[in-house]
């Protein structure tokens, strides 16, 4: 536990009213990248959440997409710029395990939209984030940001890639290009993107079905389809769905940019960036690792690069 910033955490509740039951919180979360405990209090649990200097943005983006857009992203009550750390107010319990117990796809529709609505709302103002730092990987950078990647050799021979598969990723660097200048052609601007939007990323309150971005940390500005395909391609995964299920929450979820593109179009969108996704998916994992020890990352996510990247092998 960080002594430190768990006094600042108890005194600043303290100062707001909050009564503690105890000046031991429960650990929520214990990963090189991200520390989350919880307080029990008068007034129901308090998350204090402790990152990474390269992840430390979270509280003020988080405050942006407040006070901007009225988001639905938690409630911060105090940041800690010293010790990377905020404490913010309860928002329910993650889709994943609320999914577990009965998938409804209704809310998982309404959530996408809200999130969808809200990179609409952001697109012509991504400089807000930009100027915080937030790192921009719009489509006319993935590819030089790819090319930085795949020449970390050493990283990747490491991680289980071989030096033949890293010469025909160099190989693939045109491919990637020319993806991204198909996706350009589209009427569907980069904007504000979660790096890893999926049903553990998300919060839904049980008693009134409000759903919250939470690992506000790893936003980017980007092309925004990403996001929704790995949203949704995780939730294929996680709860079984059919394919005809898949396609059916697909045409549901994307109808907020239907003011943008047709639906034939939508799907050719989706079409390229099935074959790109990992290489976002994979800059993530590069993002995280760079942002920790190298060799934590390695102890708990070793061999990520290179599952990623062989599925781009396979699919490009």
């Amino acid at each position: 536990m960080n002594n430190a910033s768990i006094k600042w955490a108890i005194d600043t509740l303290l100062e707001k009213g909050y009564q503690t039951q105890s000046n031991t919180p429960d650990i929520i979360q214990d990963n090189p990248w991200s520390t989350v405990y919880r307080f029990q209090t008068n007034q129901g649990f308090i998350f204090l959440k402790q990152v990474p200097s390269a992840l430390s943005l979270e509280p003020k983006v988080i405050n942006i997409l407040r006070s901007e857009f009225n988001a639905a992203a938690p409630f911060i009550i105090e940041e800690n710029e010293d010790q990377h750390a905020f404490l913010m107010k309860d928002a329910g319990i993650p889709w994943h395990h609320y999914f577990k117990q009965h998938f409804n796809a209704d809310i998982l529709i309404q959530a996408i939209h809200a999130y969808i609505n809200l990179q609409i709302a952001i697109t012509n103002r991504t400089d807000l984030f930009l100027e915080l730092g937030v790192p921009n990987w719009c489509l006319e950078n993935l590819p030089s940001l790819y090319k930085e990647l795949i020449s970390q050799e050493a990283l990747l021979v490491d991680d289980g890639l071989s030096k033949e598969e890293i010469m025909k990723l160099k190989q693939l660097e045109p491919k990637l290009a020319f993806l991204c200048e198909l996706l350009m052609r589209y009427n569907i601007k980069d904007t504000f993107g979660h790096a890893d939007f999926h049903d553990k990323n998300i919060l839904i309150n049980p008693d009134n079905g409000v759903t919250t971005i939470i690992d506000l940390g790893e936003v980017v500005i980007t092309y925004p389809l990403f996001s929704f395909h790995n949203c949704l391609h995780m939730a294929k995964e996680n709860f079984s769905l059919t394919d005809d299920q898949y396609y059916q929450l697909q045409v549901a979820c994307i109808k907020p940019w239907l003011e943008f593109e047709t639906k034939e179009h939508l799907f050719d969108i989706l079409a390229i960036i099935t074959q790109c996704w990992s290489i976002h998916a994979v800059l993530g994992e590069y993002r995280l690792m760079k942002s920790i020890n190298k060799n934590d990352f390695k102890k708990m996510r070793k061999g990520r690069f290179a599952n990623k990247l062989k599925f781009w092998l396979n699919t490009a």
